[in-house]
């Protein structure tokens, strides 16, 4: 498949940042300091955003999806941790990192078709959705409308699974047996159903 030259670059740039953070994450379960610098938050959010617009605008989900571990690396960094830094500074830069990425992964599963979304659900999409609309309130983000979006993409996600889509962007035939899968992501998340 034909990508893109600086969409295959951002796309590096992501997943090595990435396995970065996987890595610093590790050390610090091993007592070893972490390190992260501004500089390095800032060129993902660009990144970040930059891969949004193409997926927006060129429908590339499809195509996106096929990168190695970048659908990994979206979803883990739109769990993003925060709170860990004395520097509000870099907090505000890892929340801008969940923000891009939300927004790449939202993009996908709106302009992507079938395969598309199965390959979202088995990367846990929802269970990052879910993570998403928990944290919202928390800090740094410290209002409704996150956990008002994180609902109701969500409650959106699960209803084209279910019914299927059949206007504007890529159609695609109901999935009903991927709901489960996506229910099952956000009860291991310790959310009971009955609220959702």
């Amino acid at each position: 498949m034909e990508y893109n030259q600086e969409v295959l670059i951002s796309a590096n740039a992501i997943t090595l940042f990435t396995d970065s953070y996987e890595l610093n994450k590790q050390r610090i379960e091993k007592e070893q300091p972490e390190f992260e610098s501004k500089s390095s938050l800032v060129e993902i959010s660009t990144s970040l955003n930059y891969l949004s617009y193409q997926i927006h605008n060129n429908n590339t989900s499809k195509s996106v999806i096929q990168i190695p571990n970048l659908l990994k690396s979206l979803i883990t960094l739109a769990t993003f941790r925060i709170g860990t830094h004395l520097r509000e500074e870099i907090d505000l830069q890892r929340i801008e990192v969940r923000h891009w990425s939300r927004d790449c992964l939202w993009q996908i599963q709106q302009y992507g078709d079938e395969q598309v979304q199965s390959e979202l659900v088995n990367n846990s999409y929802g269970r990052m959705i879910c993570i998403s609309y928990c944290t919202a309130g928390g800090k740094g983000e410290e209002y409704d409308l996150g956990i008002y979006n994180g609902l109701f993409y969500f409650s959106r996600f699960l209803r084209k699974l279910h019914d299927g889509r059949n206007y504007n962007y890529s159609s695609f035939q109901p999935l009903p047996l991927l709901v489960p899968v996506s229910l099952e992501q956000i009860e291991e998340e310790g959310i009971n159903e009955n609220e959702i």
